[in-house]
């Protein structure tokens, strides 16, 4: 008897994982297709156009007023997801604070070694940034909650609706009329754009605390970036303080800077793909126990 309901069991489970491969097929590139006119603007105003900003001001201004110019578009970008959208724009906080931080050092001390630190100082406010996020934090109950930074991360760069998941239609059914409600037709139209952006928010918010996957791989990206880019700029500040020429600092920074991003990313790449399949099976697993009875 015990053996039948084992197999019986087994077999369920294998059902399950069949089921969510094949009603569902994960694709990094067919998650991320649909998305990518949204990540170029995130890309460009956060990370091109602060660059571009500095290296221009910098040939006229002193260089430590160009990193706080060249902190102004990510920081507009900021207010403008928090505003439009209320979603919060990661990319762009740890590109503006990374910018202003060495920018106010630098003024404040005035040693030209913290200029030679640049790159690496930003790398060094990110990954302490990075590391915070690691610690639980509430306040106010819904209100206020600190995620792991590779949580909204996934929202910016692998925004995921309701349908590519599975997820059933009236999940979120009761905050979709309220907003039906209160609205008119001509202005449900003008929200359509945000409510797909809350409901990016909505998705990932309902994975996180119902699919123990990709709270695990929030943590492990979250991780692996704040030692990888902590490891960075403690290797440029081992450069300085052996005494190397400045070309060879450039020159050997530039290498590690490469090398720790290029490992990151591929991490990042395999735990995502890890991730999304074994979301998806939790969530079949979830429809399971929760829709078929109904």
């Amino acid at each position: 008897m015990t053996s039948i309901q084992s197999s019986s069991s087994s077999s369920s489970s294998s059902l399950v994982q069949s089921q969510a491969n094949t009603n569902i097929q994960f694709s990094i590139w067919h998650t991320f297709k649909r998305h990518i006119p949204r990540v170029f603007t995130t890309i460009l105003v956060d990370v091109i156009l602060p660059l571009i900003i500095y290296f221009v001001f910098q040939k006229y201004i002193k260089p430590v007023y160009a990193l706080l110019i060249a902190g102004t578009p990510p920081f507009l970008m900021v207010i403008f997801k928090a505003i439009s959208s209320r979603t919060f724009d990661a990319l762009g906080f740890l590109v503006f604070i990374g910018f202003i931080i060495s920018g106010v050092v630098a003024i404040i001390t005035h040693n030209p070694i913290v200029l030679l630190l640049e790159k690496s100082l930003v790398t060094g406010i990110v990954s302490i940034i990075f590391a915070i996020t690691l610690i639980p934090f509430h306040c106010c109950h819904h209100y206020c909650r600190l995620r792991p930074l590779a949580y909204y991360f996934y929202q910016d760069l692998i925004p995921t609706n309701r349908e590519q998941i599975g997820l059933p239609e009236n999940i979120f059914s009761n905050n979709q009329e309220t907003i039906h409600e209160q609205y008119s037709e001509h202005e449900n139209e003008v929200l359509i754009h945000k409510s797909s952006n809350k409901e990016i928010a909505q998705v990932y918010e309902w994975i996180y605390n119902n699919c123990s996957s990709f709270r695990i791989s929030c943590y492990i990206i979250t991780s692996t970036w704040s030692i990888g880019l902590l490891s960075e700029f403690l290797a440029r500040l081992i450069l300085i303080l052996v005494h190397l020429s400045i070309n060879k600092i450039v020159i050997y920074g530039n290498i590690i800077l490469s090398s720790v991003t290029i490992i990151c990313i591929l991490i990042t790449i395999i735990c995502v793909t890890k991730e999304r399949k074994q979301t998806l099976i939790l969530i079949e697993q979830w429809k399971q126990e929760h829709l078929i009875i109904q």
